[in-house]
Order: C-alpha cells, then sequence, then structure tokens
C-alpha cells in the first residue's frame, strides 16, 4: 500500500504546502522549525541524514500504486553504539488521511529501525490530545513510560507529552505472533 522513499530537495515544496500555521508546525515537528516552515529549515534536517551512520532517516511516504506522496515520517537522534532512535515527525497529508496510512508508514519505520539499522527500541512523544495518533502507536506495539505534564507551550495553550518506546524484543513477538509463528 505504502512505500518510504528518501525525502529529498524535490519533496519541500508538498510538505511544505501541509504545514498550514504555527500551531500545526510545532504539534508536527517541535521546536526544531519555526513558522513558516522553508527550505533552508529541511535543508538543515537533510545535512544529517549524510555519511555511513547519519544521525537521521528522513522519509517521504508514497503510495505504491499511484507513486503519489502521501505523508512524511522521520528516524531521528538515530545512536548506533545505543541502538535506539526517536521516531517523529510523523504527517499523512490532508488528503490521505483516515484510509490506514499512517500506521502502514509508522510500521514501515519500525521495519527499517529494527531490521535494517539493527536499533533495539525506539522512542517517541505524542501530545495527548493526539488520540489518533495514540491509537497508531499503541496498535503497533508502542507503551507509554513517561507524561510530561506542560512540556509545551503555544500562545495561551499548555500541551501534555506522552512519551512512548517500542522494544525490538516486543515488536518481534507481535509480528511473529500475528503471522502465525508462534
Amino acid at each position: 500500500m505504502i512505500e518510504l522513499q528518501p525525502f529529498n530537495e524535490g519533496d519541500f515544496s508538498k510538505l511544505i504546502a501541509e504545514i498550514h500555521d504555527a500551531r500545526f508546525l510545532l504539534q508536527w515537528a517541535g521546536p526544531k522549525y519555526t513558522y513558516p516552515l522553508d527550505a533552508p529549515q529541511l535543508r538543515d534536517s537533510l545535512a544529517n541524514t549524510n555519511g555511513e551512520k547519519p544521525s537521521f532517516k528522513v522519509f517521504k511516504v508514497i503510495r505504491s500504486d499511484t507513486t503519489e506522496t502521501v505523508g512524511h515520517i522521520q528516524l531521528m537522534d538515530i545512536d548506533y553504539d545505543a541502538a535506539s532512535c526517536i521516531l517523529g515527525r510523523v504527517l499523512i497529508f490532508q488528503n490521505y488521511r483516515g484510509n490506514g496510512s499512517g500506521k502502514a508508514m509508522v510500521k514501515e519505520a519500525v521495519k527499517i529501525a529494527f531490521e535494517d539499522l539493527h536499533l533495539a527500541e525506539i522512542n517517541l512523544g505524542v501530545f495527548d490530545f493526539n488520540t489518533p495518533a495514540i491509537g497508531v502507536y499503541k496498535s503497533i506495539g508502542f507503551t507509554e513510560f513517561q507524561f510530561k505534564k506542560g512540556a509545551r507551550q503555544f500562545q495561551n495553550e499548555s500541551w501534555n507529552v506522552i512519551r512512548m518506546k517500542l522494544n525490538k524484543d516486543k515488536w518481534l513477538h507481535m509480528n511473529n505472533a500475528n503471522n502465525g509463528i508462534e
């Protein structure tokens, strides 16, 4: 249904078009980017994808049947010695939401982290009001390990963050059980 391909400068305009205001940018990307999102900020992220052991893997999400770009996802702060990373900047473009693409792309990013990069744990942060994303993460096997009240401020709002993690052993166990291998 979907596949992850390397994100590049040719993909900037489509991603930027999805970021309609400062609140949404903060919700999606955290404080690293400032509104309005632009090419120089995205180039800075892509600079982390270079080298033999890059600290970032940045992907566009493609529908396999149409080759349309339908989203964006990143593996960030990849620590090869600690065998961990952060899953973040997960976005299904507005016109493609509600059809399972979000879950499919997270599953594919997790597979890349565990199988291709040989990592042992993935962490993420999600705002507690983003219940669809929390449901996707839990369905894949992520579990909550920390709740940070008032972790982010936006204008007069205070946002709570749920930290979640998934380790490779649990992921393998879930995949084997789902495939009837157990």
